[in-house]
């Protein structure tokens, strides 16, 4: 079942953050429990926030988080993922088509011209690069990256 996420899934989004940080080419950094805690409960339920998970037996498998934000330089409004993860024990499944089927309607709901979908964590990303361009996503840039 995918549901919108609320603060009372604090606790199941913190753990499955902190799965993906782990998983992750930042994952030596470890999580900033508070920080994340924080952040979260201020943009949970927010109106231009997108916040949905994937349950199975009221266990959270899979989240998707965005945002829609005017552009700065040009007249339009972009959405945009904060990070979309899937347990490793859910994938290959369905979750992150529907979250990300989702996330594209809740997008143009709200006014999105564009939508970009950042590929940085390093935990399959070319599977993940396959998946949205499955869904109607094209390349049109390149994220690079640098880790201290």
């Amino acid at each position: 079942m995918i549901r919108a996420l609320t603060t009372d899934d604090l606790p199941a989004i913190i753990e499955l953050g902190s799965r993906m940080v782990t998983e992750s080419v930042v994952g030596k950094y470890g999580v900033h429990l508070e920080r994340s805690e924080y952040i979260l409960t201020e943009i949970i339920g927010k109106p231009l926030v997108f916040a949905q998970g994937a349950f199975v037996d009221d266990a959270l498998q899979a989240l998707f988080i965005g945002e829609v934000a005017d552009h700065i330089f040009v007249d339009m409004c972009v959405a945009s993922d904060l990070f979309i993860y899937v347990s490793p024990t859910a994938r290959g499944g369905v979750h992150a088509k529907r979250l990300t089927n989702s996330f594209v309607s809740w997008a143009y709901d709200h006014g999105a011209d564009m939508i970009k979908l950042e590929i940085s964590a390093g935990i399959n990303n070319d599977r993940a690069c396959q998946l949205f361009n499955r869904l109607g996503f094209e390349d049109v840039g390149t994220l690079m990256g640098r880790i201290n």
